[in-house]
């Protein structure tokens, strides 16, 4: 089954209203699609363990670089102070006919916590997507090449993530 996620899509099952858009960052250093999403309503928050993910006035930014096997999504709450990021490692980040910017996601995901600590998520759904054959296993062996690859580069870091989405979110001023 393929995993695919379309930028400045929305779970309709929790928000009520939102309003989101999609730019082009085409800087030197930073090149890729970003949206961002400000939540008016939800039906319902989504609060996972004890943390509320989305609720009334909530935001959303997502990056996705170019020529990167990962994109990050920063969720903010009401007051504008991160929640979480929230990384999914990809299988390629590009567009389709129309110029909509997706992914195709390979199951395995991180989170980085405000105070620094880091989360792995999903290592059993992309190990029965390589079991069942929905990926092969140069594929999974990349998706875990591309988790190293961003520890070892210090992108989930707090210091890191903090100056890039400051400087994403500039972009939509």
């Amino acid at each position: 089954m393929e995993r695919r996620k379309y930028l400045g899509g929305a779970y309709k099952d929790y928000f009520k209203s939102f309003k989101s858009e999609i730019i082009r960052a085409d800087e030197e250093d930073l090149k890729g699609y970003v949206s961002l999403m400000k939540i008016d309503e939800v039906n319902r928050p989504l609060i996972v363990g004890e943390t509320c993910l989305y609720d009334d006035g909530y935001s959303e930014m997502i990056f996705q670089p170019d020529g990167e096997h990962w994109r990050v999504c920063a969720m903010y709450d009401d007051n504008n102070a991160i929640i979480e990021w929230y990384f999914d490692i990809t299988r390629k980040n590009t567009i389709d006919e129309e110029g909509n910017p997706y992914c195709d996601d390979l199951y395995l995901d991180a989170a980085l916590l405000p105070d620094g600590q880091i989360l792995i998520f999903d290592e059993d759904e992309i190990k029965s997507a390589l079991d069942q054959g929905t990926i092969a296993q140069h594929e999974f062996d990349m998706a875990y090449i591309v988790l190293d690859a961003l520890k070892a580069k210090q992108v989930l870091t707090v210091c890191y993530m903090e100056t890039l989405c400051s400087r994403l979110r500039l972009l939509f001023q």
